[in-house]
């Protein structure tokens, strides 16, 4: 399990949020069941973190 940054259009507004899922595409079919009517969503990863 890993954490995922996901960003999506839902109505007007960009929404990003953390998910805790086994894979980019597990967290992005989560974050579309809880926003059914986002559109552009991606996974935003390692943008963040320090090295």
């Amino acid at each position: 399990m890993k954490n995922y940054i996901i960003s999506g259009q839902v109505d007007t507004y960009r929404i990003k949020i953390n998910l805790f899922a086994s894979s980019p595409i597990s967290a992005i079919n989560v974050f579309k069941n809880k926003y059914p009517n986002a559109e552009d969503v991606y996974v935003i990863q390692d943008l963040f973190k320090d090295k």
